[in-house]
């Protein structure tokens, strides 16, 4: 039997994605949440829909599986639930940027790349 290398594998229809480049400029899939996990950022997930006919669904993909799409500074201090904190990493659905120097501010930047790749 051979192994096949994929990056994700839609849970529905079974289509394949070999490169997170592959999966990321396909029109068809579209990124729609973000679930964080507070205690360890890496863990957290990046929920898109896969949009074709017969199958529209989500599937996740743990964040960390992006990281290096992001080079810009990274802050120690986790500020989530502080009063300073706007909540955004509580509500999946909301996909913009965050302003407060927070651990988990760079992820929300990474969120703003994968949107603005250029969906061929």
């Amino acid at each position: 039997m051979a192994i096949i290398d994929t990056f994700k594998t839609c849970p529905k229809c079974s289509a394949r994605w070999k490169t997170r480049g592959e999966f990321l400029s396909d029109s068809t899939i579209e990124l729609i949440g973000y679930q964080a996990d507070l205690t360890n950022l890496a863990f957290g997930l990046m929920l898109f829909n896969h949009c074709v006919p017969d199958c529209a669904t989500t599937s996740a993909v743990f964040v960390y599986q992006f990281f290096d799409l992001y080079t810009g500074p990274r802050f120690q201090e986790v500020k989530a639930q502080l009063p300073e904190c706007p909540r955004y990493c509580m509500d999946e659905n909301y996909l913009g940027r965050c302003d407060v120097v927070c651990e988990c501010a760079f992820v929300r930047e990474i969120i703003q790349t994968i949107q603005n790749m250029k969906k061929v």
